[in-house]
């Protein structure tokens, strides 16, 4: 029985041969690119006890007590930090944010996860004090990008903020204009 005849006999055209042939090529690369992904966790952490919610509009982060979000004059992007136990991340919240990529191994641990929802990349440098400890997320809303990061963080201060990277979530509007600091009081004497 020749390959024609077998075709001939199931009705199947050296069309839909081909075409089924193309759909087991894309079905085993799919697959593959899920084993891929699998290195991406996803995390769910919940903040510490006691730690507080700090809205910065676009998004949000929960942080021990006594963190502060100040909004800074961006030109092409939103761009603010976070402030507290003396320490300041800073952000950029656009299209053109820094996507970490000079901080690669072996000098940093990159790690990929999923947090909020999103794919986010998290580096910290190998060495504590030296370098950017940050989080990117290359697709958030509306083809923006965020990028937050603190520098030359001690050993504790990069768990505390890998930490407070976790509980980044999405959501709310990206403020349009920068809102002005309040003028400086007086000295009445």
């Amino acid at each position: 029985m020749s390959p024609r005849l077998v075709l001939e006999e199931r009705r199947i055209t050296p069309k839909q041969l081909e075409l089924l042939f193309l759909a087991a090529i894309l079905l085993a690369t799919g697959s593959l690119s899920t084993v891929g992904c699998s290195s991406v966790s996803n995390k769910t952490t919940a903040p510490a006890s006691g730690w507080v919610k700090v809205e910065a509009g676009a998004f949000s982060i929960h942080a021990p007590p006594g963190w502060e979000f100040h909004q800074l004059q961006g030109i092409d992007s939103f761009v603010g930090e976070f402030a507290g136990d003396g320490l300041v991340l800073h952000f950029d919240f656009g299209r053109y944010s820094y996507p970490l990529a000079e901080e690669h191994e072996p000098t940093y641990a990159v790690e990929h996860e999923s947090i909020g929802g999103y794919r986010a990349k998290i580096v910290t440098p190998r060495i504590p004090g030296r370098g950017m400890t940050g989080i990117y997320f290359s697709r958030v809303t509306d083809g923006n990008k965020l990028c937050l990061y603190g520098q030359d963080l001690t050993e504790a201060q990069q768990k505390l903020v890998v930490r407070i990277f976790e509980t980044i979530r999405f959501g709310g509007d990206v403020p349009r204009y920068v809102v002005p600091q309040p003028p400086p009081s007086k000295n009445t004497q």
